[in-house]
């Protein structure tokens, strides 16, 4: 090969593209439908008293001031303010500060949501905005079955969650004396898992009546004492279950020396027997 040959060789070698790699892009958030949404003003004495579904629920407070209850964490939300309640997470809302809150809740399915720190978030100006029209949006197509309405407004959606998840922190946590104390009983219900308490006996723990516990209890769990600690053990149990654990021993560790009776409480808060949890 003569040296001009050799010189155009090479040039075509270095002007030649790399080989290409395909690389897999995940759609993250991927929203499969819209359940509901709802754009109301509540009342001064509004209290919702709670609920969990599988799906996940966006709370927006447009203007005022909303307590919210999210599993165990307790919140104020100020005007500008989302949080975001993942699938069957319990939650209950109500009206904070003498304000009449503006609320816009907008509920959907998601195979995928991006990770995020903490659960408060303040989009700016221009988001909030978007939020409000979004939400107009689909709750036409949710009432009029319009799924090429729906269709836009899920990709406008989850571009909004993208840019809106940015803003993310830990903020709007309250520091108030109630929802402190809230937070003592959990932790002293977690300590105690494993132990028969009755109401009684936890308030004495926590070094309070149990007057204010149940009137604490009433506030922001929205349920009794000993049926929440009976919920936080199933929910415990159902972990220990999916680890592969055998029920004589999930009771046992749970302060249950009947294993027939734990298999009731089991299946009658979660729906099916503890065996059908086993190795999920």
């Amino acid at each position: 090969m003569d040296t001009n040959s050799l010189k155009k060789d090479i040039y075509y070698r270095k002007t030649q593209p790399e080989p290409m790699t395909d690389v897999p892009v995940a759609r993250c958030p991927d929203i499969t439908s819209f359940h509901f949404s709802l754009d109301r003003v509540f009342g001064e004495e509004y209290e919702f008293p709670g609920e969990k579904h599988p799906f996940w629920e966006l709370v927006y407070v447009v203007s005022g001031s909303l307590g919210v209850t999210a599993g165990e964490k307790i919140y104020i939300l100020d005007g500008g303010q989302c949080l975001l309640h993942p699938p069957n997470e319990f939650h209950r809302l109500r009206s904070e500060r003498g304000t009449e809150p503006h609320v816009l809740n907008l509920s959907f399915h998601s195979e995928s949501m991006p990770a995020y720190q903490g659960r408060v978030f303040m989009p700016d100006a221009e988001l909030r905005e978007e939020l409000l029209e979004i939400g107009m949006e689909v709750r036409t197509g949710l009432h009029n079955s319009n799924e090429a309405l729906l269709a836009e407004e899920r990709v406008r959606f989850e571009y909004w969650l993208l840019r809106a998840l940015r803003s993310v922190g830990e903020g709007g946590a309250t520091e108030s004396s109630g929802a402190l104390r809230y937070a003592e009983i959990i932790g002293v219900m977690r300590t105690h898992i494993g132990e028969n308490l009755s109401a009684e006996e936890i308030a004495k723990l926590c070094r309070m009546s149990l007057s204010n516990l149940k009137k604490v209890f009433t506030r922001y769990a929205g349920m009794g004492v000993a049926r929440y600690f009976t919920e936080m053990k199933m929910q415990r149990a159902a972990e220990l279950l999916r680890s592969g654990r055998r029920v004589g021993e999930v009771a046992a560790e749970l302060g249950y020396s009947d294993q027939n009776y734990f298999s009731t409480v089991f299946r009658r808060i979660m729906g099916t027997p503890p065996g059908s949890y086993r190795g999920r």
